[in-house]
């Protein structure tokens, strides 16, 4: 028998037992005041006392194996069931003892008591089988015996009665044990399924928590830039998709800034691509410091970066634009070859409501290619965007003041 099953069935014996035991102490009451009053007081005081300490001990015995049944070496059930035995065994001896003493019907009224405790409460200890079955043959003998040693005819076929109730009961008892371990065993099944289902659950949450992080750190690492750090183009573009109808909708002003490092090649053929790589990493996180995070600053290959500036018009573009070449041309990068100075360009574009993000794209490049040519380390703003600025400088002119 498994040891858990073992455990669940010395569990309800014993819970049964301490139950048992203090119904004990109720019947105990009724026989001793109740059907056998005729005895002398001092007698039935003394019976009582002697048979509410055998309960007791039985109850405290009981719990005390209860509370042991979880620990490595539980103790030994040996003293509870003797003490179970005695109590039960004062029942079947009873009529024996007060034979003479008490009058024929009480008599008779403790005979057929005795037989309805010992039938209860026996089979309430179904689940420790061997103990009732030494139960009921130890606590139903004596009554046989006694009905028999009557000699009358109605005594003898009580006493056969008995005998084949007896075996009945005891074919109920077996049948009810067979009963309750398949209950336990199908209880402990479905207990163990449920721990295994959980465990099963808890790999799979982890899992799954494992395999979310990968595809976010997968879906990171494929829109960024492994040497910068900084997004890529692919990202660059799925961060635009959507801004395009608010644009559209005059909903949100964007603009564009294309920023290139000047001279890049002479810093390579000067120091090595290695330190290239370094001045390449601290110019674009100078060009992140001065960004908020609803933008967009990306690398889009060599020396090229462009940053997409949201609820911004075209002067705030160009006032960041000076800010990003400002912050970029007056440090001195740290490199493996000492100190190395650097200066970028910078295209300004707005994003209109009526082209592409290519489109506007494109504008910002040209006007970097308008600072390269005027002789690098400047801002230059689109063309067209240029013209709306000026517009917009003459609209805040007050009148009068080109007089």
């Amino acid at each position: 028998m498994p040891i858990p099953v073992r455990q669940l069935l010395l569990r309800r014996y014993f819970e049964v037992s301490i139950r048992n035991g203090r119904l004990g102490v109720i019947s105990l009451g009724l026989l001793l005041f109740g059907l056998a009053h005729e005895v002398p007081l001092t007698a039935r005081l003394v019976a009582g006392a002697a048979l509410s300490v055998v309960l007791v001990l039985r109850v405290a015995l009981a719990e005390r194996m209860v509370r042991g049944l979880d620990s490595p070496n539980p103790p030994s059930t040996l003293a509870h069931d003797l003490l179970l035995l005695a109590a039960s065994t004062s029942w079947s001896f009873a009529p024996f003892v007060l034979q003479g003493h008490i009058s024929p019907s009480n008599l008779a009224g403790v005979l057929y008591g005795a037989l309805a405790v010992i039938a209860v409460l026996s089979v309430s200890y179904h689940s420790a089988l061997p103990a009732t079955v030494v139960l009921i043959t130890a606590s139903f003998v004596p009554l046989v015996t006694f009905m028999a040693l009557q000699r009358t005819l109605i005594s003898g076929v009580l006493a056969v009665t008995t005998a084949i109730c007896v075996g009945a009961l005891l074919s109920r008892v077996l049948a009810g044990h067979r009963t309750l371990l398949r209950a336990l065993a199908a209880e402990q099944a479905y207990a163990q399924l449920v721990r295994e289902l959980q465990g099963d659950g808890r790999r799979l949450e982890h899992e799954n928590a494992q395999l979310g992080s990968s595809l976010r750190d997968a879906r990171d690492a494929a829109s960024r830039d492994p040497l910068t750090g900084l997004y890529n183009r692919r990202h660059l573009e799925a961060f635009a998709a959507p801004l395009a109808d608010t644009v559209r909708r005059r909903v949100e002003e964007v603009a564009l800034c294309v920023v290139d490092i000047d001279h890049f090649k002479r810093i390579n053929d000067a120091h090595g691509h290695a330190v290239g790589d370094e001045v390449l990493q601290a110019i674009a996180d100078l060009l992140g410091s001065r960004l908020r995070e609803a933008d967009c600053l990306a690398r889009l290959g060599g020396e090229e970066f462009v940053a997409v500036l949201r609820r911004c018009d075209i002067g705030r573009g160009q006032r960041v634009a000076e800010a990003l070449r400002l912050i970029v041309g007056g440090v001195e990068i740290e490199t493996d070859a000492g100190p190395v100075g650097a200066t970028v360009s910078v295209g300004v574009a707005q994003w209109a409501a009526d082209e592409t993000f290519e489109s506007a794209l494109r504008r910002a490049d040209r006007a970097l290619y308008q600072a390269k040519r005027a002789g690098r380390d400047r801002v230059e703003v689109d063309t067209v965007d240029a013209m709306r600025l000026s517009v917009a400088a003459i609209e805040r002119t007050r009148p009068g003041a080109l007089h």
